[in-house]
């Protein structure tokens, strides 16, 4: 037996996943209701959807969008990847795309909030 183990991605990799489905299944369905049944039908007035950009501006507001942005991606990018490998679909080195392509979009996504 080794005396030391071997070192593994998994912990932090859950850690995102755990987050973005929570953050997607809290979330999403009021961001659903709002932006899909209320303001459309007039439900809400438009007036505040102006408060929400100004909102979004703030350090706070753009803490929020980072959160409702990136987390469900690494979630989603996790789900597919052991979607995958439960289906017999092995791609070479899958784990290094699907969690590569979650950075990618991760630090684009900070590029493109904190230019706002």
């Amino acid at each position: 037996m080794k005396d030391t183990p071997k070192r593994s991605n998994e912990p932090v990799v859950w850690l995102l996943f755990g987050a973005g489905t929570t953050v997607s299944a809290m979330f999403y369905p009021v961001l659903v209701l709002v932006f899909g049944f209320l303001l459309p039908f007039g439900l809400i007035d438009p007036k505040n959807t102006i408060e929400l950009v100004a909102f979004l501006h703030t350090g706070l507001g753009k803490l929020l969008l980072l959160v409702l942005l990136i987390f469900p991606m690494w979630g989603a990018m996790h789900r597919i990847h052991h979607g995958m490998h439960d289906f017999k679909i092995h791609i070479p080195a899958s784990g290094v795309i699907f969690y590569g392509l979650s950075t990618l979009y991760t630090v684009l996504v900070c590029f493109a909030v904190f230019s706002l």
